[in-house]
């Protein structure tokens, strides 16, 4: 027996005259993880013509059991009450669901899965535009229970629009292609396969630009009941893993980048500056927003007192409220330009500059010298961000 056997030998033995046990390897506490799904959303969750469940979402939340070393057991039921049937413990989580302010009230979610878009359909040649001015007297359909219809229901209901609500897809599409619906209200992946790809698609097209607002949500997530803290941190772990492993972009990419590619392509959307100014305040290009250059100005036009820290902060918080109202935040920042007054006020605004970033996102930057800025400001920022 070698010298190391030895010492293991010896050390167990002294364990268990001890009374001290050896500790057995820990338990996986997520040996089955079951989802709430409906089975009517192709490309997403879908049965096939063997009956099986196939998708977007099944491929990636079966991809996530088995990072956690769980078993994958989908309950197929009616989405519209998910969330109750979450509550009520007939499953441990929705596969997926959109996480807007009110939902977050009774559950969590994970981090997004993916990145969708919601857009207007209508007939091709439609002058529709997603607004309740153009929508007022007109009929959307959407479907029961999803974000988009909370939306329909708040932004546009009151004002006029007739909001029909649908439990299936198919049922909405038959009723937009008989002519009994106006427009309706999709996620461009979704309706992209229902309906614009197919033959009949040919007479429906998007109407307007994509909308972006807090009750369409970030994007898909995995709704988790409040009280499992622990499986919500679980599923974020195993999703960050597939992601640094090439999985999930081999699963996700082949489902979502030709409709990604098809909403983007050569569309340009302008924001106007307010006060009758001559540029846009935001230029969206694609998936591409350019950002007008901001100063430090408070909420009356006027040039903030404090020098230049506190001038950096406004034009920061400036900008930061820019991308609030297209549903950002300051992690999609992906390149700025600084301009200042002083070279020498480079350190100060710097220290600020670097608060208003996440450490491991800061965006590429440019900073230069101009001599004399508008209003005599010390500081000029803009910026390109990601949606």
């Amino acid at each position: 027996m070698t010298t190391t056997r030895r010492i293991l030998a010896l050390a167990l033995m002294m364990l268990a005259g001890s009374g001290c046990a050896v500790a057995p390897p820990p338990v996986n506490p997520w040996s089955e993880i079951r989802f709430g799904v409906e089975a009517d959303v192709p490309p997403f969750e879908y049965r096939n013509e063997q009956g099986e469940l196939v998708g977007l979402d099944i491929e990636l939340g079966n991809a996530l059991c088995a990072e956690l070393n769980a078993r994958c057991v989908w309950v197929d039921q009616p989405y519209a009450t998910n969330l109750a049937a979450l509550q009520a413990g007939r499953f441990d989580a929705i596969m997926p669901m959109t996480a807007t302010p009110p939902r977050r009230e009774t559950v969590d979610f994970t981090h997004p899965l993916y990145a969708l878009e919601s857009r207007l359909v209508a007939p091709t040649g439609s002058s529709l535009l997603p607004t309740p001015d153009s929508l007022r007297g007109k009929r959307v359909g959407v479907l029961t229970g999803t974000s988009r219809a909370a939306f329909a229901l708040a932004r546009w209901a009151p004002k006029g629009v007739q909001v029909r609500q649908f439990n299936l897809n198919a049922e909405l599409i038959k009723a937009l292609k008989a002519g009994e619906l106006d427009a309706t209200l999709q996620d461009t992946v979704e309706i992209t396969q229902a309906l614009l790809n197919t033959p009949q698609g040919k007479a429906f097209a998007f109407a307007g630009p994509v909308i972006n607002d807090e009750l369409l949500g970030s994007g898909p997530a995995i709704a988790v009941r409040k009280t499992d803290p622990q499986l919500t941190a679980a599923l974020n772990k195993a999703l960050q893993r597939l992601k640094d492993s090439g999985k999930y972009a081999a699963i996700t990419q082949p489902y979502l980048a030709p409709a990604a590619a098809e909403s983007a392509s050569a569309r340009m959307i302008y924001t106007p500056a307010q006060g009758g100014f001559p540029y846009s305040e935001v230029v969206q290009v694609g998936h591409t927003l350019y950002l007008a250059g901001v100063l430090g100005l408070d909420e009356n036009g006027k040039l903030v007192r404090g020098g230049i820290r506190a001038e950096t902060a406004q034009a920061l918080e400036n900008l930061r409220g820019t991308l609030k109202t297209k549903g950002l935040a300051m992690d999609r920042v992906a390149k700025c330009t600084v301009i200042l007054a002083d070279v020498k006020d480079f350190p100060a605004m710097n220290e600020v500059y670097a608060r208003y970033f996440p450490a491991g996102r800061l965006p590429a930057r440019t900073t230069f010298a101009a001599g004399k800025l508008l209003l005599n400001a010390r500081i000029e920022i803009e910026c390109i961000a990601s949606l």
